[in-house]
């Protein structure tokens, strides 16, 4: 059970968190020109649209960072986790926060200590008593902030991944923000993702081999609920955000192995003054790798074209043996296809010609849904074609 000074210890720690920005981005694209060179320096460049109209927030300016940002990449077991993880939380934040309605900010309230101490293991009251001081200070157990089990005591490895794995792995927080008439914004929702463990990986002795041990899956969502309900607390111990809408999405990780990501599984909303989620609700979602035979039965019309769109490339490929996709489907219908196509790069001219031929096929194929398409080798992306709801196709060439 948390002890009444944890409130105390988040009512001065928030009180130090977050201030509004005044600004907001009035960003535009060229909608006649389809193709572009984009200089490398400039890739991680996203233009958004001003008004939300695409589905997409604006965001603020100058652009905010999250004081916990670098932790993603180092918490969560792989690169589709991330950016599933990414999309999936704003496809959640949408069904709240209204892109015409809201400002989009990077989670400015949890800090990087915050986030690390929520993935720490809870401590007893009894493993408290115990302690040292020097083991207290050392162990932040104090603050007590952990929401993984306590290892009750445990210390055989195997046993802790039997008894009590690790499930949080990762938690993600999006401000959204509205604006004034003068142009003045103020922070009115708030966005939590607690990315979950499928799988405990752990090592019987220090830099031996690394066993794993497959997680309940219904335990694995009671595990995230409860979390998202002690975070929800420990947020409303602070006035400071005690009125703003709070959502959490719970998504479960696949394995360090796979290349398709995990999924959400459920999502909950308390609104203004609430203190308690009350219900969740289920997100059916799921990753479908292409060409395969997995999820067939929702998946047979999709997976036939793709072949039939790996077998045009074949034809232009002397030495092309596959590429590899994966569809993300929502209630059964695919919402959007992620194609990387190998290459092994010859000549800039090559590139450009391989770029155009995709672009033709992408016109034929895969109609309705969002399509991005990747040119690359192991080391570097030469071209990115992408493709929207309305087969409006833009060509990118990097330089």
């Amino acid at each position: 059970m948390k002890f009444k000074s944890l409130l105390i210890f988040m009512v001065f720690v928030f009180a130090a968190c977050g201030s509004d920005v005044e600004q907001m981005s009035d960003q535009t694209t060229d909608e006649e020109e389809n193709v572009t060179r984009v200089p490398a320096a400039e890739r991680e460049e996203t233009v958004t649209d001003s008004n939300g109209e695409n589905g997409y927030y604006q965001t603020v300016i100058p652009y905010e960072i999250s004081p916990s940002r670098g932790l993603t990449s180092s918490n969560m077991v792989s690169s589709y986790n991330i950016e599933a993880f990414e999309k999936g939380l704003f496809d959640i934040s949408r069904n709240v926060f209204p892109t015409d309605e809201y400002v989009f900010r990077e989670g400015q309230i949890f800090t990087e200590d915050m986030v690390r101490g929520f993935l720490e293991r809870e401590y007893t009251r009894e493993e408290i008593e115990e302690m040292s001081e020097d083991e207290l200070e050392e162990s932040n157990a104090f603050s007590n902030l952990g929401l993984n089990p306590s290892t009750e005591g445990l210390t055989d490895p195997e046993e802790i991944a039997e008894e009590a794995p690790l499930y949080l792995s990762h938690i993600l927080e999006q401000n959204y923000l509205i604006q004034d008439e003068e142009g003045n914004t103020t922070l009115d929702g708030i966005t939590i993702g607690l990315a979950m463990n499928s799988v405990h990986y752990y090592q019987r002795e220090e830099y031996g081999t690394t066993y794993s041990v497959s997680l309940d899956r219904d335990e694995v969502e009671r595990q995230g609920r409860q979390m998202a309900n002690e975070i929800l607390e420990r947020l409303r111990a602070n006035e400071q955000y005690s009125d703003q809408t709070i959502t959490f999405g719970i998504f479960i990780q696949s394995t360090d192995t796979s290349i398709t990501p995990g999924n959400f599984t459920s999502y909950a909303v308390a609104e203004g003054g609430e203190d308690e989620l009350s219900s969740f609700t289920e997100v059916e979602e799921e990753y479908v790798l292409f060409p395969s035979s997995e999820g067939a039965e929702i998946s047979e019309q999709v997976n036939s074209d793709y072949q039939v769109f790996n077998r045009n490339l074949s034809s232009y490929f002397d030495n092309f043996t596959t590429s590899i996709g994966y569809g993300r489907f929502i209630d059964g219908s695919m919402k959007s296809l992620t194609i990387e196509i190998p290459v092994q790069y010859t000549s800039q001219g090559e590139i450009i010609g391989i770029t155009q031929y995709v672009e033709g096929l992408m016109g034929e194929h895969f109609s309705g849904s969002r399509v991005e398409v990747s040119i690359e080798d192991k080391n570097e992306t030469y071209s990115l074609i992408t493709k929207d709801e309305n087969d409006q196709i833009n060509t990118h060439i990097y330089e």
